[in-house]
């Protein structure tokens, strides 16, 4: 049996290191930040958005707290924030997307909507389709 469980817990490692790009990890440090304004100003911290990341700092939002809730990703292959095509979660620990790079759906399909979003390995800050700003901080 505790052969088993070792071959397990290895076969298990393999598939996650094989699919580092579209697994995507619970991040309970890190928090969201949502402002009205462009310039950041007068920020709230949005206590029930669940971040999670992947290998390479990609972020995917859940929101499930009420019924306006929303699933955001944005990659940094394309820097456009969108909900994700096909999404398997595993409730408040992790998420599979369907591709390295995930198919999405832009949050704002038409119009001259810009994100402006700039990615570092520990903030990912973007504005919304409303004209706020949108800041992730990673831990």
């Amino acid at each position: 049996m505790k052969r088993l469980l070792i071959l397990a817990f290895f076969v298990l490692l393999a598939l996650v290191l094989y699919n580092r790009e579209r697994v995507f990890l619970r991040d309970p440090l890190a928090t969201v930040w949502k402002s009205a304004k462009p310039d950041g100003s007068n920020a709230v911290k949005q206590p029930d958005v669940q971040v999670y990341i992947n290998y390479s700092n990609d972020v995917l939002l859940m929101n499930e707290a009420h019924p306006g809730g929303y699933t955001l990703l944005v990659q940094h292959w394309n820097r456009t924030p969108g909900t994700p095509v096909q999404l398997k979660c595993i409730h408040w620990m992790a998420c599979l997307t369907d591709d390295d790079h995930a198919a999405i759906l832009p949050v704002q399909p038409t119009g001259n909507y810009d994100p402006k979003v700039q990615m570092t390995d520990r903030d990912i800050a973007w504005v919304d389709p409303q004209g706020g700003l949108m800041h992730v901080q990673l831990r």
